[in-house]
């Protein structure tokens, strides 16, 4: 039995497999409870130890709890093999920070962790990774490279973020070539028993020219697809920088740029969904609008929204960024698109489109429902990592983790009213799931209850936890805070002849 502090950590991993567990043996529940069975990929930005003050993340920052591969990003490619990104941090040698060796002395802690080192990134370009994949030797040499590398640091694998082939430098030949790469890299990791992974483009003119998909996807262990920047400010108009659908009545560009179309076009060229891993951003996308009265999707903008005092990038904000603004005035306007799902803010000329841990689980739910491996994200530090505008820290990854490792179904509803501080549960449309519970998504302010427009009973949520359901020991619900100030209400169901029994840290259900 876990103690209270785990359990408070893990709690629908935990309390919904122990509601559920009179159809399950003990001991299955308990493994459930604990991991699960689809993963969670954290990439960690470790130039983000350089930042100052509440943006300051470094390896004592990292909930590992959360996670079941870290990846540190990143190495790089240098004269054909790999090598440091940033030798001082990265390394102990010549008094340097040693975070390498910090990162992977996690393990020590966290036995089921997995660690791996990524391998590229944007900044990183094409052109060299195009060249040393052009020759069998320069293939063989870089990943003769990595096997040393990997063995004196103490990472149990690669992850490849090439971005992208047949691109920004590359040529043609890249398509072909990435898969020969990979059989390489294959050969010498897989005698060591190594993780070999990539992170890959969710645009389908990149896909198209840059992957093989069966080809890849037979040497990968899994396959990250990074659905998000499908919009940013380097467009002229606002669109979210990760919506789930396309807008009912959307452009043709947003029809292909959002997650659902990305991830079910990887599934028809071919990719094992038992690999697949669904890509999310722990950050948002800014405009300037050019007319502040024109805020909705496809409005004309004039550039960036301003940088962060964190991340310090225009049109790019983390998300503990945007909570501590959304807490700090009452002017902004949140919207949330029935189909896109993921929050809008805006306040005069600053547009924001971001995920929060509703719409985070919602995504969760769409890969549950196509049986994807798990979910990635990007990145782990601009998460609300000290728990400044919540309850708990870290609450987009504790969503996701929840979401992925309980034995509930959970069914996403979509409100179809805007304005998030509505208070009334609206008309909703559902992810379904093949399991034994289900749950349904609401907000309700924090300081009242809800008024539903079907008949619910008032559930009231007077803090973070499960509560019973009035009147019915058949069901119980979760509240989680927003950093709006509402709630999330989750409710649950328990499998036919079961009723409730809460205690003051574990919630079961016993038979009739």
């Amino acid at each position: 039995k876990e103690d209270s502090e785990r359990a408070t950590m893990k709690e629908v991993a935990v309390l919904v497999a122990l509601l559920c567990a009179s159809s399950l043996p003990r001991r299955e529940a308990a493994t459930l409870a604990q991991d699960g069975s689809r993963v969670l990929f954290c990439y960690w930005g470790s130039w983000s130890h350089y930042r100052d003050g509440a943006g300051k993340f470094s390896v004592g920052q990292i909930d590992a709890s959360l996670c079941t591969h870290l990846v540190y990003a990143f190495a790089k490619l240098d004269n054909g093999v790999i090598a440091a990104f940033d030798p001082y941090l990265d390394l102990k040698d010549n008094y340097g920070l040693g975070m390498y060796e910090k990162v992977n002395k996690l393990k020590t802690t966290h036995p089921h962790l997995k660690t791996l080192l990524a391998i590229g990134g944007w900044n990183e370009g094409s052109e060299k990774y195009s060249r040393m994949a052009s020759t069998p030797e320069g293939r063989k040499r870089f990943a003769q490279s990595v096997d040393a590398f990997l063995s004196k640091h103490g990472f149990d694998g690669l992850d490849l973020d090439w971005e992208y082939p047949a691109a920004r430098g590359g040529g043609p030949q890249d398509k072909q070539n990435l898969v020969l790469l990979l059989q390489e890299l294959r050969s010498v990791l897989n005698p060591k028993g190594r993780l070999l992974t990539a992170a890959v483009s969710a645009g389908k003119a990149t896909v198209d020219a840059a992957y093989d998909v069966p080809g890849i996807t037979r040497y990968l262990d899994y396959v990250s697809v990074m659905a998000y920047d499908f919009f940013g400010s380097w467009n002229s108009y606002t669109g979210h920088c990760s919506p789930l659908r396309a807008r009912e009545h959307g452009s043709e560009e947003e029809k292909t740029l959002n997650v659902e179309s990305s991830i079910r076009m990887w599934l028809s060229k071919g990719a094992d969904p038992t690999k697949l891993v669904l890509g999310m951003p722990l950050y948002g996308r800014t405009f300037t609008l050019a007319d502040p009265n024109n805020a909705g999707f496809l409005a004309p903008t004039v550039g960036p929204g301003p940088a962060g005092p964190i991340t310090r990038e225009a049109g790019y904000l983390g998300y503990n960024e945007i909570c501590s603004q959304l807490q700090s005035s009452k002017d902004w306007k949140i919207t949330r698109e029935p189909r896109v799902v993921a929050p809008v803010a805006v306040k005069g000329n600053l547009w924001i489109g971001y995920d929060d841990p509703q719409s985070l689980t919602a995504k969760v739910q769409f890969a549950r429902s196509l049986g994807l491996a798990g979910a990635m994200v990007w990145s782990i530090e601009t998460d609300d990592f000290l728990g400044t505008c919540g309850a708990i820290k870290n609450p987009l990854q504790r969503a996701i983790r929840e979401a992925l490792a309980s034995n509930a179904t959970l069914t996403t509803t979509l409100p179809t009213t805007t304005e998030c501080a509505e208070t009334t549960a609206t008309s909703t449309t559902a992810l379904p799931l093949t399991s034994t519970t289900t749950s349904t998504t609401l907000t309700t302010s924090a300081t009242s209850g809800m008024t539903p427009t079907t008949p619910l009973p008032e559930l009231k949520c007077p803090k973070d936890g499960f509560y019973a359901f009035p009147n019915n020991p058949h069901k119980f619900y979760r509240c989680v805070s927003q950093p709006d100030g509402t709630y999330a209400i989750y409710v649950f169901d328990c499998p036919p002849g079961t009723v409730l029994i809460l205690h003051s840290v574990y919630a079961h259900s016993k038979y009739l």
